[in-house]
């Protein structure tokens, strides 16, 4: 069965190998995201098992190589990152790494003069948001505090799921083909139980790191099609001073990082290319682009309606 991308559900799914913890790493070819595979080890013994037995297939792998001379090279294939120079992934506490993060002091000058020009047409032209947003987001902020998140019913939740209101989640498939499985109770429980962990769970792991663990895993408190642009939604709804309703990292489509890139002249790492986890990159490109925007708008709703203008703007060339 083909594996599909948690982020985009396209089932372009490839292997590039395994992770310091045992896990394999997979990569979408399809929209370039990159998560771990299954379920963290359990205990560090399970990790040093996994390493132990990888040093040994190695060592194995080596010695039959010796032996069967010029396999590899006559033709047999082998699954795509296997095999390549790509090293262990190391990775930093949150404040180190995030330093090294790309920041305002990046854009040009000559950059900061257009957009300030296309946020002053754009305010002329839009001075304020969608009302209907503001309602949207001050309901379901409050059926998501920890007063009365284990009161929200299962229909409130899973039409929050499906709703368009304060930024469009994507393809729900998945996460609708999990709920009929599950069935509403079971199914309204286990979606409580990932916005309780996202919002409201123990540090550390860091908020960042949090998100990672519910957008590359499948099992509690994850839930299967509760991925990247639906916890960036419940950010937005719970926290509205500080998320942007840009939903994901990466997309063809523009993510934060194609807007940052597009509107400001930022290259922001890319998904495959950086040791940094999916959580940690959505978290900072979103705090990256509030920075940017300044206190002009009304809300970070108004200030994400000038970011998708801008980005088809004709003077941006």
């Amino acid at each position: 069965m083909a594996l599909a991308c948690p982020t985009c559900e396209e089932t372009a799914a490839e292997y590039l190998g395994m992770a310091d913890d045992g896990r394999n790493m997979m990569r979408c070819t399809s929209c370039g995201h990159e998560w771990v595979l299954g379920a963290k080890p359990v205990s560090p013994r399970a990790v040093s098992q996994t390493t132990r037995r990888r040093s040994t297939s190695a060592s194995t792998s080596t010695s039959t190589s010796r032996s069967v001379s010029g396999t590899r090279s006559h033709g047999a294939r082998r699954p795509p990152g296997v095999g390549a120079t790509r090293g262990p992934r190391v990775v930093e506490d949150v404040e180190t790494a995030r330093r090294r993060f790309p920041g305002a002091d990046a854009v040009s000058p000559a950059t900061w003069r257009r957009v300030e020009a296309l946020r002053a047409e754009f305010l002329a032209e839009v001075p304020r948001p969608d009302p209907e947003a503001t309602r949207y987001r001050d309901v379901y902020r409050e059926a998501f505090s920890a007063e009365n998140l284990p009161y929200t019913t299962p229909s409130a939740l899973k039409d929050f799921a499906n709703s368009k209101v304060v930024a469009r989640p994507g393809n729900m498939s998945r996460f609708n083909d999990e709920w009929r499985a599950l069935g509403s109770q079971a199914a309204a429980d286990a979606f409580r139980g990932v916005i309780e962990h996202l919002l409201r769970g123990e540090d550390p792991p860091a908020p960042e790191d949090r998100l990672t663990e519910l957008i590359t895993s499948d099992e509690p408190p994850a839930m299967p099609g509760f991925r990247e642009a639906m916890l960036t939604r419940v950010l937005c709804i719970a926290e509205p001073e500080r998320f942007l309703p840009i939903l994901v990292y990466t997309s063809p489509a523009g993510g934060k990082r194609e807007l940052a890139r597009r509107i400001f002249g930022l290259e922001l790492p890319a998904p495959e290319t950086t040791s940094q986890t999916i959580g940690r990159l959505a978290y900072w490109s979103n705090d990256l682009l509030v920075s940017l925007i300044g206190d002009r708008f009304v809300d970070l709703d108004h200030a994400r309606a000038f970011l998708w203008w801008a980005k088809d703007h004709p003077d941006l060339g």
